[in-house]
């Protein structure tokens, strides 16, 4: 329920039953505070638009402290930040008469962006910065999944407001990365799971420390099968690829062609960089559980795959997810930027730039090309 549901649910009660925390308890509710936290602000404002101002309760702070259990305070800030507890939804729902649902429709999105990351560091930490810092971020979530999640909102290039939740798996790995996409889409129901990251290159195209690779097909390159043939051991693969969506390929073709992205995500990082600028390449991307240190293994999974861009460990577990979750199904997109290429000599030269330069880009992704 959005805060312009307010008017409709404050008229379920009689204006001389309508107290002060009735009020503040339902505008915590509009507001999604069940599971994304608000200030006091947020409060005040919401009511404004549907209360007269000598109706409005005095001192919603004091009245949040005095409200505990019936609500909850999640960060000290400043700002202190609230959520609506169990108690507060079913002190409502009595007061009003109303049912309140907590979660999204059935058929409908919860939020807008689910983005996964294997690592916390530096993977997941630098979303958090390209997404505003840790200030912008508050935790969410339901405690019963195995995950941690972090929530903030951004506005789009077109000034609408898009709702992200971020969260990172347990360990690396297709299998860890399938089920935390899984519990991320049954818990937020996001109409797009974004993946980012770093990610070993081939060397084909010039590419270089930073450069981006899009996911297009995810390739399960561990797939298929082992054979002896005249005392030789082979391997005959049986993949089965998962493609982007057809409108996420035909609006990224369109953004790849800006080529100003990266001349100010490289203005922004303070350490070493590639001298010639980062590109984005959109091709298959390997997939499996294996850290790869030779480059003649690279070399091998492109004799299946020629026009590989590169390998990593998730991706594939991530579109496996999304594709076969409940609904509403989310789109996904996985953009991992290189912080080597699959060679015994590679070093962490370039891994926190990788990171950097695969959650900025995903940023400017969602503000130019996303919206409601």
């Amino acid at each position: 329920m959005a805060v312009g549901d307010l008017s409709s649910v404050l008229a379920a009660v009689k204006p001389n039953k309508r107290t002060p925390q009735y009020k503040i308890l339902l505008a915590m509710y509009c507001l999604g505070a069940v599971k994304t936290p608000v200030v006091a602000a947020d409060i005040k404002n919401a009511l404004a638009l549907h209360v007269p101002q000598k109706d409005l309760p005095p001192n919603i702070t004091a009245s949040l402290r005095d409200y505990v259990p019936l609500v909850r305070l999640v960060d000290k800030g400043p700002p202190l930040r609230w959520l609506l507890t169990d108690k507060g939804i079913e002190r409502l729902r009595k007061q009003s008469g109303l049912p309140l649902p907590t979660a999204a429709p059935e058929g409908e999105y919860g939020i807008d962006v689910g983005i996964v990351c294997a690592l916390e560091d530096p993977e997941f930490a630098a979303v958090i910065e390209a997404f505003g810092g840790p200030a912008a971020w508050q935790p969410v979530g339901d405690a019963r999944y195995a995950h941690v999640y972090q929530a903030c909102e951004i506005s789009t290039a077109r000034g609408t407001r898009l709702r992200v939740v971020g969260t990172t798996s347990t360990s690396m790995g297709l299998t860890a990365a399938s089920i935390v996409t899984t519990q991320l889409v049954m818990q937020f129901r996001p109409r797009l799971v974004m993946m980012i990251g770093i990610a070993a290159g081939t060397r084909s195209s010039n590419k270089q420390f930073g450069d981006v690779l899009v996911a297009d097909p995810s390739v399960d390159y561990n797939s298929g099968k082992v054979v002896m043939g005249k005392g030789v051991r082979d391997f005959q693969p049986d993949p089965y690829p998962i493609g982007l969506n057809a409108r996420l390929r035909s609006v990224l073709h369109k953004y790849r062609t800006n080529n100003n992205v990266f001349a100010e995500i490289r203005a922004n990082w303070n350490g070493k960089v590639p001298l010639i600028r980062n590109r984005v390449h959109v091709g298959p991307l390997g997939a499996a559980d294996q850290v790869i240190d030779d480059a003649s293994r690279v070399l091998e999974i492109q004799r299946n795959w020629r026009k590989l861009i590169g390998v990593e460990m998730e991706i594939y577990g991530v579109y496996q997810a999304a594709r076969n979750c409940v609904a509403p199904r989310p789109l996904a997109i996985a953009m991992k930027s290189i912080c080597d290429f699959g060679r015994s000599d590679k070093s962490d030269e370039f891994k926190s730039y990788a990171a950097f330069t695969s959650a900025r880009y995903l940023y400017e992704f969602a503000l130019q090309e996303l919206a409601r």
